[in-house]
């Protein structure tokens, strides 16, 4: 497939996705703004619960490095069990509130991906089919949801394991010393991460449109995207790219700003991600329906069930004709 056919048709791609978008009585436009008061409540609500626990943290950790306690007196070590406490307490609060926004996204993803495949299908959707279908649907979703974060961890561990025993035998100075190498090996190392994560979105949205959930879902995309791989990366790319150009700006916006500005500011951030994902399940939705297009008949013919002929009891026994 030539470069240009790739960009053309990753072109129509998103232009299909932004027409999704925009049709049938901004119905996808209305998830996406529910899903952003909900992240935006969710956001706030960290914030606004972690910050006395970390004003606390720090408070105690200053009187223990200039309040003159030295580490055999009884008040250091109940300064450091009250830190740790509040640690704990800490990651608790960010576990809940990590697993909401989980859900929150796993289940308008699910309802996006739902209104984006009918509008696409020029079908009617209504507030309450809806709803039915995000809950006969999101088991599936969340297995398969399970199956590919088991496979990003595992693939971000793999490349960790590369590194490690690197940077524990040469130190740090190893990184300093050879800085172009070791950009070369994270960039790679997060190319590939973008290509396989093309099966691992199709596989999401598989599992929402079919009956198909965990490795079963996997199996499919695989086989569905084969031939379209490609302009799935450039797509991939093209969402990765915006996103770290985003960070990269937020990273200087937020360079010697007040801790209020700053949090304002990752807020607008989060927002805007909260939106490209959105949008990239619309795209992958259009993905599917062309790689159905392409290679459904073909994937349905090889995962069919296969069928058996009964030999007719009237049939005469082989060594019969044997003169």
């Amino acid at each position: 497939m030539r470069i240009s056919n790739i960009f053309y048709g990753s072109f129509e791609t998103l232009k299909e996705a932004y027409k999704i978008f925009s049709r049938n009585g901004k119905q996808v436009p209305f998830i996406a703004l529910i899903y952003l008061c909900l992240g935006s409540i969710i956001f706030w609500s960290n914030v606004f619960s972690i910050k006395p626990l970390l004003t606390d943290y720090f408070t105690k950790l200053t009187d223990l490095m200039i309040g003159g306690s030295t580490p055999d007196t009884s008040g250091y070590a109940n300064q450091i069990f009250l830190m740790l406490d509040d640690f704990r307490i800490f990651v608790v609060v960010e576990w809940i509130f990590t697993v909401l926004n989980s859900l929150t996204l796993l289940l308008f993803s699910v309802a996006t991906i739902l209104a984006s495949a009918a509008i696409h299908n020029e079908k009617e959707l209504d507030l309450k089919s809806l709803l039915v279908k995000i809950v006969k649907t999101w088991r599936r979703t969340f297995v398969t949801l399970f199956y590919t974060t088991l496979l990003d961890s595992g693939y971000a561990l793999f490349v960790l394991a590369l590194q490690l025993p690197l940077i524990l035998i040469f130190g740090l100075e190893l990184v300093i010393m050879f800085p172009f190498s070791y950009l070369t090996f994270t960039l790679l190392a997060s190319v590939f991460q973008l290509y396989l994560s093309i099966v691992w979105t199709l596989a999401f949205v598989v599992s929402t449109l079919e009956e198909k959930s965990g490795i079963e879902a996997l199996g499919k995309a695989g086989q569905l995207v084969k031939g379209l791989k490609l302009k799935g990366f450039f797509l991939k790319f093209a969402f990765g790219l915006l996103c770290f150009v985003m960070f990269k700006l937020l990273m200087m916006m937020i360079n010697k700003q007040t801790a209020s500005v700053s949090i304002a500011y990752v807020f607008v951030f989060f927002n805007m991600v909260s939106l490209i994902k959105m949008f990239s399940f619309i795209v992958f939705t259009v993905l599917y329906f062309e790689c159905k297009k392409k290679n459904g008949r073909e994937v349905e013919l090889q995962g069919g069930d296969v069928e058996y002929t009964k030999i007719p009891t009237n049939a005469s026994h082989p060594a019969a004709d044997i003169p």
